[in-house]
Formats: structure tokens, sequence, C-alpha cells
């Protein structure tokens, strides 16, 4: 998945970041785990999404307005679930960046 879908290795990107943030500030292994789950339902997403699509054009190659729908929602699932792991992340994060500077 990694080679052939662009947003899987940004979401892969992200992970690396997200965890070398988290072992740098030394985040609790509860947050460490609430952290991990986030990223990996984001990951789930993709996963279903790319899985829904793939099998939409199998249904059908032609332009189809209602295929282009699903695939829309299931991105748009990809977006909601992405937009809770960032407002996740930011919860924890932030008290110790702010520790950092305070």
């Amino acid at each position: 998945m990694l080679k052939n879908e662009q947003n899987a290795r940004i979401h892969a990107t992200a992970t690396i970041i997200l965890g070398i943030l988290a072992y740098l500030l030394e985040v609790s292994r509860v947050e460490a785990a609430i952290l991990f789950m986030a990223v990996i339902m984001v990951f789930a997403m993709e996963i279903m999404n790319t899985a829904i699509e793939k099998v939409c054009d199998l249904i059908c190659m032609k332009k189809n307005p209602k295929i282009a729908y699903i695939k829309d929602g299931t991105a748009g699932a990809v977006l909601i679930t992405s937009v809770i792991a960032i407002v996740v992340a930011i919860f924890i994060f932030l008290p110790h960046i702010r520790a950092l500077f305070g």
C-alpha cells in the first residue's frame, strides 16, 4: 500500500514524526497508547478506503455518480479520522510543549 498510495506514505511519514515527538517529549505510556490507537485508526480507514475504491473500480470502469459518491464518502471518513487523530495529538502534545517553554 505504501508503494501505490500517496496518502499512505503521508500517513507513514506523519507517524514517524509523531513517534519521534512522543519520544522527545517523554509522553506517558497511556498517552503513547492513545496516540498509537489514533494512528492505527487512520491507517485502518485508509486501508478500507483503498479497498472500497478498488472494488468500485472493478464494478464500474466508467464514470458513475453513485460510485463517485461512495468513493467520496470513504475518502471523507479517512479525512474525519485524520482530523480526530490530529486533535488527539494536540491534546497530548500541547501540555508537554507548554512545559518546555513555560
